[in-house]
Parts: structure tokens; sequence; C-alpha cells
């Protein structure tokens, strides 16, 4: 299959396939335009393939009207194809990762580690907040621990309730699909609902890639989410028969209103069948 290129303001050439092309909402002037890209290129989120979900265009940032989309169908397609492949190209990326984690400890087993690839434990090790003090079997079990991907359902739900599909103020204004806090205001857009005792803002990103690379970040190393990190690490060994409603349960701290913000995100989950997006390998 063949993939149109997208028109923008300025004269752009694709060759061959369109590969995971970084692309500005700009390029698309609304979201019937985004949508006729989509069907023209026969993008359709239920039969995505391992192959084709490489070629959906990574959009930097949502259309200013997409949150005045009223049809509820329409809604959903183009909030899967948008928010998919930077879910997996950010899981892609955690991989790499993890299999160089994963090679460099096979050695380690063997023989002691070149300048190099103590560096990259290092690295590794400071990005993902571990000490490093000594480098030993211990070390490497806990960045497999936290080097790993978030499944596709869990991150696609959580989007869901953090954006209202990508129709909420935060995420057209400040590409922030999982409403992730910060305390300093100017990095981010004060709730209209806050409450008057609160300091909190919602924090903005240059893009839509680096709100799920903060998101996936935020549930690898927080310490709220340890437990789920286990679950996740013991569910690769015994593989349970439901592994996402395991995993869901550790997620009440991601919000407020805790217990009851696992049910909602199981509703969601279930009532959208988002596990059929769990297909996707990483490997």
């Amino acid at each position: 299959m063949k993939y149109d290129p997208l028109k923008s303001s300025l004269l752009l050439f694709f060759f061959g396939f369109l590969l995971n092309s970084s692309l500005n909402a700009g390029e698309f002037h609304n979201w019937v335009d985004l949508n006729k890209y989509y069907k023209k290129n026969n993008f359709i989120p239920e039969i995505l393939t391992q192959e084709n979900i490489g070629h959906l265009p990574i959009i930097s940032e949502l259309p200013d009207d997409f949150s005045e989309i009223q049809d509820v169908p329409t809604k959903k397609k183009l909030f899967y194809l948008v928010t998919l492949p930077l879910i997996y190209n950010a899981n892609v990326s955690i991989m790499q990762e993890r299999r160089m984690v994963i090679n460099i400890e096979k050695k380690f087993a063997r023989k002691e580690l070149n300048k190099n690839e103590t560096n990259e434990i290092i690295r590794l090790s400071k990005k993902y907040k571990l000490d490093y003090s000594e480098i030993n079997t211990k070390l490497f079990r806990k960045l497999k621990q936290r080097i790993n991907i978030i499944p596709v359902s869990l991150a696609l739900g959580q989007a869901i309730i953090e954006s209202g599909w990508g129709q909420s103020r935060f995420a057209t204004e400040g590409n922030a699909l999982y409403g992730q806090w910060t305390t300093s205001e100017d990095k981010g857009i004060i709730p209209q609902d806050r409450d008057e005792d609160k300091t909190h803002a919602v924090l903005k990103f240059k893009n839509l890639s680096e709100s799920v690379e903060a998101y996936m970040f935020n549930i690898n190393t927080h310490q709220a989410y340890y437990n789920f990190r286990v679950i996740r690490r013991i569910d690769e060994r015994i593989k349970y028969t439901d592994p996402i409603s395991m995993k869901v349960k550790y997620l009440a701290a991601y919000a407020e209103i805790g217990d009851k913000y696992v049910d909602k995100l199981e509703l969601i989950i279930a009532s959208n069948n988002l596990q059929e997006f769990d297909r996707f390998k990483f490997n």
C-alpha cells in the first residue's frame, strides 16, 4: 500500500513509505483534514497491524478544533490514530534500553565490563533514578524492573481519562495527555476549578510525544507505582490470565480519587476493548 504525503504550507517531499515523520498540527488545519488523511490512507485502528502502525504519522499537536468533534465514533477513531503511534514509539525506545541492559548483564555474568558498557549502565541508572555506586546483580535487577514497557491498553486508557479523548484544554493547549502536575505555574496550565488553597498546574509539553514519554517515565520511576512494576515483573515469569486487570489495581495513586480511578480505568479499557491494542510487539 502507498501512503499519500501530507500537504503543508511548505513543499514537503517524501520518498517511499511515510515512516514515522514528525508532523505539526499546522499541517492539518483542522480535525476534518486529519480525518480525510487517515481515510485516504485507509488507517483504521481496529485493523492496524504490526507493520502499518509504523506508517502512521507522528502528530506533534492536536488540531486547535479537536475539542469541537461531536461525532463519538469519529472522535475515538482520530484519538486512537493520533495516540497509538506515540505510545508504540515510546515503548520501542524503552525496549531498546531494556535490551541493552539485558545484553550487558549477560556479559557481566561472565567477565568484567568495558568502559563503554559501564558508562551505559551508569547513564541508565542516573536516568531511572537508581544508585549506581556498585554495579552488581541487584542493580541489574532494579534496572530491568524500571526499564520496561507500559501496556498499550493502559497507556491508551489513561490518556482517554486524563485528556477527555484529547478534547481537554490541557491536551489542545499544552499537549498534555496525562494530566501530570507541576508546582511551577509558568510550566503548566492552571485548572479552572483549582481549589483556592492549591498551587499546582497541569504540566505543558512541547509536543505530544514528550507527554507520552514523561508519563511512562513517571510510571517506571515514581515510588507510588512500585507495586505496579513488581506485578509487571512477576507477570513476565508466570503469565497472569488477565495481566491488565492485575496491573490496573496498582495505579490508584495516579489520581486523588484512588480506587474509584481504578474502577474508571477498568471500565474504559473494557468498554472500548482496548486490550485488542496489546497485540503490538516491541521486540
